[in-house]
């Protein structure tokens, strides 16, 4: 099954005012609408040193020694970058590795290689693995790679980092006073088509926006109007948060319980420990 991950390219930052008022909340970039198709992301080099790593592979017939007895090899991109690790800890970290790699010692090129994902996000995926600190999104390209890496999460099964990510992306929105731009909400139904947490989040994030944020009194842009009509299940899960919102405006998604937004099909239930500061 094909991995798509988004990293749009985009223009300047759009700096985000004080959080102190309900009207100052900011779209999280100001280009509304970059066109997004599953085959239409840039692919960005790694900024994150996951060790030693092999080469990158010409193409996608690899040699079947790619596996070998310490370390497996995954692939990212259309330029297939490599990226190495420990089987063993990978296999800890990852039920999706723990199944593919013991029953397939040695997998095919298809089996490891994503073509779609994003390859920081892979390069990132594969630091958590080791054991380094992932410390969260603080700008929007930095954003677009913890999104991709949300999606990675999902796919190799590793509920644990889906839900650290999702708590410093939902923090850096808070931060912030962020809300998702329809070309985020666009990207997400694109290349997450199964519901999940982070893009449910996002959405309410722009429902958010439309209620007491900065399209409470102009309506909708747009661009937002184009990306809901073009998606008909985007268009009901926003018109669902409206509802949800609009009778609460302290429900806002940014605020409230970590362990709403985590996954626990395998993982225990976290214990909540108090309101974390960007939440009061």
């Amino acid at each position: 099954m094909a991995l798509n991950v988004p990293v749009v390219r985009t223009n300047t930052i759009k700096r985000a005012g004080s959080s102190s008022s309900l009207g100052h909340s900011a779209i999280e970039h100001e280009n509304d609408l970059a066109p997004v198709t599953p085959r239409s992301r840039r692919n960005s080099d790694s900024s994150v040193n996951t060790g030693a790593a092999a080469p990158i592979a010409p193409g996608l017939i690899k040699p079947s020694t790619q596996y070998r007895t310490d370390t497996t090899t995954l692939y990212a991109g259309k330029d297939h970058k490599a990226v190495t690790l420990e089987t063993e800890v990978l296999m800890a970290k990852s039920p999706y590795f723990k199944k593919l790699l013991s029953e397939t010692p040695e997998p095919q090129a298809e089996q490891t290689t994503f073509e779609d994902a994003d390859e920081t996000a892979l390069a990132m995926f594969a630091a958590w693995v080791h054991g380094k600190q992932l410390h969260g999104p603080s700008d929007f390209h930095s954003t677009g790679h913890y999104l991709g890496l949300y999606i990675l999460a999902l796919r190799f099964e590793s509920e644990e980092l889906a839900n650290q990510v999702i708590d410093q992306i939902r923090a850096h929105y808070a931060a912030g006073d962020l809300t998702a731009p329809p070309y985020r909400l666009q990207s997400m139904y694109t290349f997450a088509p199964s519901p999940n947490p982070l893009r449910k989040f996002l959405v309410a994030t722009a429902a958010w926006r439309t209620l007491y944020g900065a399209e409470a009194d102009g309506g909708l842009s747009d661009a937002m109007k184009e990306v809901l009509g073009a998606d008909k299940t985007l268009a009901v899960d926003f018109m669902q948060e409206l509802v949800v919102l609009g009778k609460d405006a302290g429900k806002g998604p940014r605020k409230g319980s970590r362990c709403a937004w985590h996954l626990h099909e395998g993982t225990k239930k976290c214990v909540e420990d108090g309101a974390e500061p960007w939440e009061e």
